[in-house]
Parts: structure tokens; C-alpha cells; sequence
């Protein structure tokens, strides 16, 4: 998952399906996270968000832009880590938020998993995308990250299974894992 500055969405629909893309764009506005053609863009602190729609013959043609603030720099405040650039964006996703987001889709798959449900598909795959995203941060605990990564892995082995007591085994050993890091790390 991303947070670039800017991120832009262009696409067309028919006036029929419109109204079921608007609800998956609500959707994903709750959940605080979107696609976009350049990954999932976290909603976090977000200044502005525009849609328009034109017509453009027999469909509709869509353009959706997020803009963020510029990231604080100088005295107080706390610089924004950057964990890599694509082109024409610069992430600026904090570590800091980075980790209470992971922290609170994790425990949204615990909960779903503790009712004997497989976890909400977006809260599981922003973790998954978060959990990649976070082991790419240099000194946040690098000799963890690739016996995390093959956690994170056996979850999501599991979680394509559909195999809920193997989901339930992997969130149990990433949690093991995420305190034991955290003991020592944090």
C-alpha cells in the first residue's frame, strides 16, 4: 500500500454500473484504504478528493483524484519515512502510521477468525500488502523481516485455502512473532 501526494484514477462505465462502483467506492473510503492503478493508496490525512463524471457517448467517463498534504519537515515534526518512490509519486506513508493500521486490521482478521469466519477480504489484503510495505523500512527491526515475510506467507497460504484452522494457527504465530519482535525491537 501507498500514500503518494497525489493519486489519479481514470476509467469508464456504463450509467448501469455506476452505481455499484460508487458503492465500492464508499466501501473503500470506510475502510480507509483504495486501489488505484498504482497499488492501494491508504486514506489516512487526506486534503482532498474530487469525482467527476462526464458523458462520453454511450458510457460514463470517471476521473478520481486524492490529493494529501505536504509532509511536515523541520523542528517538531516528524519527518516522513519514505520507503521508496514509483514513478511521478513520493511515498510518504509514516512508519509510525503505518504500524496502527496493521494493528488495527489484524485485530479486525482476529476477531473474524475468533468467530469462526474467515476474515473481511480488504481488512486481510491491506494487511498483507502493509506487512510487505512495512519489512521495506531499513532499521525497524531488519533481522525480523524475513522470518516475518514467511509468516505472512503461510497466512496467506492458508488464508487461499480457505483453510480456517490454518488461518487461525498463522494469526496465532504472527501474533507470537509480532510480540516476541516488539519485546526486543521496540
Amino acid at each position: 500500500m501507498s500514500c503518494s501526494r497525489k493519486s489519479k484514477l481514470e476509467m469508464t462505465t456504463t450509467r448501469q454500473n455506476l452505481a455499484g462502483w460508487l458503492r465500492t467506492l464508499a466501501d473503500s473510503l470506510e475502510a480507509g484504504e483504495l486501489a488505484m492503478p498504482d497499488g492501494q493508496v491508504c486514506l489516512e490525512g487526506y486534503k482532498s478528493l474530487k469525482l467527476s463524471a462526464k458523458e462520453a457517448g454511450e458510457v460514463l467517463r470517471l476521473k478520481l483524484s486524492i490529493k494529501f498534504p505536504k509532509p511536515q519537515t523541520g523542528e517538531g515534526a516528524e519527518a516522513a519515512e519514505e520507503p521508496g518512490e514509483t514513478p511521478g509519486t513520493v511515498a510518504v506513508i509514516r512508519y509510525k502510521s503505518l504500524k496502527k493500521h496493521m494493528k488495527q486490521t489484524f485485530k479486525t482478521i482476529g476477531q473474524a477468525l475468533a468467530n469462526g469466519v474467515l476474515p473481511p477480504e480488504l481488512e486481510t489484503m491491506s494487511f498483507l500488502s502493509d506487512a510487505r510495505l512495512m519489512t521495506s523500512y531499513p532499521g525497524k527491526g531488519d533481522e525480523y523481516y524475513l522470518s516475518f515475510l514467511d509468516k505472512v506467507r503461510d497466512f496467506e497460504t492458508a488464508l487461499a485455502n480457505q483453510d480456517l484452522p490454518a488461518l487461525k494457527a498463522a494469526h496465532a504465530d504472527l501474533n507470537r512473532f509480532k510480540h516476541d519482535c516488539h519485546e526486543r525491537y521496540a
